[in-house]
């Protein structure tokens, strides 16, 4: 199964649009998961994962752990936000540190960073924006996939300005082509 997990606030928006096309381009078995449905707490930064194998707040970010392990591949896609990905975003890869600390995957080179169980995992990043900022929305998402030694398949950033995604013919053509790509990584016809 394929996850794709959207950090917008606006099911209708153009973020959830460019994930969704991905996700289509993959023809492939997938779950869309909303981060604002998930009402995922802050990381408090306490790092009690590290001595107790998971994050003490027993919130949406519980179940997202399973589907991250369990996940063949990911896409990953934020708005963009004052020039970055947004908060959801943000709190779902800060919180995704006790990842390492549930005693799977493999070990990290760096002792404190405990094990990478998404490492080589394919994931694919999209972010949608007005006007722009994108690449550094997406260059925060890439630095979580590099972090977790997950293996980015691509990225897109799409800047439509006030209008609907789903009217830019290349963007979408652009999404679609990432899935196939997502596909092609790993390994299915």
């Amino acid at each position: 199964m394929i996850l794709g997990i959207c950090g917008s606030g606006r099911k209708e928006g153009n973020t959830g649009a460019l994930v969704e096309e991905v996700l289509k381009g993959t023809a492939s078995e997938t779950e869309l998961v909303w981060l604002i449905d998930l009402n995922i707490g802050y990381c408090t930064g306490c790092m009690r994962c590290t001595f107790e194998g998971g994050c003490w707040q027993k919130d949406g970010m519980t179940d997202l752990y399973k589907k991250l392990i369990d996940c063949e591949g990911m896409v990953i896609g934020s708005p963009c936000y004052y020039g970055d990905v947004s908060g959801l975003v943000k709190s779902m890869m800060d919180r995704s540190i006790a990842l390492g600390y549930m005693g799977i995957g493999k070990e990290s080179a760096q002792p404190m960073h405990g094990r990478k169980p998404l490492a080589d995992k394919p994931v694919a990043i999209v972010s949608a924006v007005a006007g722009h900022g994108v690449e550094r929305a997406l260059e925060t998402m890439e630095s979580f996939v590099t972090f977790g030694e997950m293996k980015l398949v691509g990225k897109l950033g799409a800047a439509a300005g006030m209008e609907d995604i789903r009217e830019h013919k290349n963007f979408m053509d652009e999404a679609r082509e990432l899935g196939v790509k997502m596909k092609g990584a790993l390994g299915k016809p």
